[in-house]
């Protein structure tokens, strides 16, 4: 991930399925605290570095980017996800534009005393 801006702290779900991991990577949101924003949260500028992303595995089984949300329930939305080998083990990596709804906000932007403060 190459930040645009001062990337917010990088969040990531794994779990173990029957063939090998699924790992989904985002960028946590930022909260605005204080000024007439107050309580909106905006999601990180970054781009991704899909060559170095690709490099991870051998073979590459799919490799596919899903360019907006497919229902009102997909929390993933846009992404890109890749599934291959890594180190003999099968695994698909996600790296989704925003965080899920479900995670808090990572980062906190106070207007008044002009500081970022990350949750977690």
């Amino acid at each position: 991930m190459l930040p645009a801006d001062n990337l917010a702290p990088v969040g990531c779900h794994y779990c173990e399925v029957e063939d090998g991991w699924e790992v989904t990577i985002f960028a946590s949101r930022t909260e605005i605290v204080g000024g007439h924003l107050d309580g909106k949260t905006f999601a990180s500028a970054f781009a991704l570095d899909l060559v170095s992303l690709q490099q991870l595995f051998n073979p590459i089984r799919e490799y596919y980017w899903q360019a907006l949300s497919m229902a009102p329930d997909d929390e993933l939305g846009p992404h890109v996800a890749i599934v291959g080998d890594h180190l003999g083990h099968q695994v698909m990596v996600r790296v989704l534009a925003a965080a899920p709804d479900r995670f808090e906000s990572g980062r906190f932007a106070n207007v008044y005393e002009a500081r970022l403060d990350d949750a977690w």
